[in-house]
């Protein structure tokens, strides 16, 4: 296995990992809080990620890349494009979708809630289940390509 497809195994899987256990765990327990709370659990989840999840979300598809170009035969260069792509798509679902959103809810007081303010979850959780539908299809790709 190549070194690059190694990293990216590891890159795809932190993130694949992290976005289901926010699609099994965190969002549907976080879902049965009242409004208050569940603001507040979803601020400070924003607070903690975003400084841990950039790195591991661009690992592969700087991995991939490399990959892409000094890795193997043409079919595990074909599942490592494959996977790069999908890696940028998972990228451009959260600055395109949940990052707008998730600087709206950092600025949201839990005590004086927009109304509307379920809608915008909604969205969130929308777009959060795309990326994560990404993020796992490339790491299939990563484990894959490194056969």
């Amino acid at each position: 296995m190549c070194v690059a497809q190694a990293a990216n195994i590891f890159g795809a899987g932190i993130v694949a990992g992290a976005f289901l256990m926010g699609s099994f765990a965190v969002h549907p327990a976080s879902a049965r809080l009242n409004a208050s709370p569940h603001v507040l659990l979803r601020q400070e989840l924003i607070r903690r990620l975003a400084q841990w999840m950039p790195p591991f979300m661009l690992l592969p598809v700087v991995a991939s890349t490399v990959a892409v170009m000094l890795c193997r035969t043409s079919v595990f260069r074909t599942l490592d494009a494959l996977g790069l792509a999908l890696s940028l798509a998972t990228i451009g679902i959260t600055v395109g979708v949940n990052v707008p959103l998730n600087r709206r809810f950092a600025g949201w007081s839990p005590e004086a809630l927009p109304q509307d303010w379920q809608d915008y979850v909604d969205h969130w959780n929308v777009a959060h289940s795309a990326r994560t539908a990404t993020a796992v299809t490339a790491f299939l790709c990563a484990i894959f390509a490194a056969r």
